[in-house]
């Protein structure tokens, strides 16, 4: 009897044990097979242009909208023009000389009458205004975002910048009006700002802003320490466009003589960024995104250097 107990027990293991292989082997054969991972495809989106000369090389990486006959001058004053724009690259020439005398402000048909500067940079003590059409602009390494609407970055930055010139003497109203959101329309919206600023009869008027593009063509040194480098920007689509020009190339040849490096260039974009209601207004990208707030500040400071001793004509 206990012999026939010891069979019943072993055939029901061996039955356990056939029916426990059998549910693996369908299990394996049932479960579709994994498939490998595919890398992530580098298609995001980037946030900036870049735009070559005829070699290929690279001539400037900027987060400001570039359009056909667009104009860069780079930092050792060669001066470009934009000939063909695909997407987020763009190829420019060297502007011919015999044409480069005749850039004149090409104003778009209902543009506003330009207000005259009323002082005179000989006649005591100057005063200017800053205001930041793109009021979100951020350092992303400082801030940790490229966007704060209403509390960008940049507003520090135009605290330091007009902080720096009233220690020369100069007086200041720097505007921390908002112009949110980051769109078309905030040009619209701050040229309420700016025509507001303008009934002070300032020297000059300046638009502070921070580009998008590799924090490299941002980044330089000034007496060993890193700071962001300045793009000034002129609108060519106004009447104030030679003349804004003309100041701009005094500011920039007065920088690369006392900061070295600091002036990246002088881009023409098409628009007129507020630019046509005054002669001496001037946009300013202070850096990137990549830039840190304090590489921000240090360009800031020293750009106001060299604006304190510009003169206006």
């Amino acid at each position: 009897m206990e012999g026939i107990n010891k069979k019943r027990i072993v055939f029901f293991f061996a039955i356990l044990i056939a029916v426990m292989a059998g549910a693996y082997i369908i299990n394996i054969i049932s479960t579709p097979k994994a498939t490998p991972l595919k890398p992530v495809p580098e298609s995001s989106p980037t946030t900036y242009v870049t735009v070559r000369d005829s070699t290929g090389k690279v001539i400037l990486e900027t987060g400001i909208p570039v359009y056909e006959n667009d104009e860069y001058i780079n930092d050792t004053n060669i001066h470009y023009v934009i000939i063909s724009v695909s997407g987020n690259q763009a190829v420019a020439r060297v502007k011919e000389e015999s044409s480069s005398n005749k850039t004149q402000g090409n104003s778009l048909p209902g543009s506003s009458a330009s207000i005259p500067a009323q002082s005179s940079w000989q006649d005591g003590p100057r005063h200017m205004v800053v205001y930041h059409t793109h009021s979100d602009e951020c350092y992303v390494p400082t801030s940790g975002t490229a966007s704060r609407p209403g509390e960008g970055d940049v507003y520090k930055v135009g605290s330091v910048f007009a902080d720096s010139l009233k220690m020369a003497g100069i007086s200041v109203t720097h505007s921390y009006n908002q112009h949110d959101p980051h769109d078309i329309n905030a040009y619209h919206r701050s040229r309420r700002t700016a025509l507001q600023l303008l009934k002070e009869s300032p020297d000059a008027s300046f638009d502070l802003h921070r580009d998008s593009a590799p924090r490299e063509a941002y980044l330089t040194l000034v007496n060993g320490v890193p700071a962001g480098r300045v793009m000034i920007v002129v609108g060519r689509s106004n009447p104030n466009m030679q003349a804004n020009l003309n100041y701009a190339k005094r500011l920039k040849a007065k920088s690369d003589e006392i900061h070295p490096g600091l002036m990246r260039g002088i881009f023409l974009g098409r628009g007129d960024y507020n630019q046509d209601l005054y002669p001496t207004a001037l946009l300013f990208e202070v850096g990137t995104e990549g830039t840190t707030l304090a590489e921000a500040e240090k360009a800031i400071r020293c750009l106001a250097d060299s604006v304190i001793r510009v003169p206006l004509k």
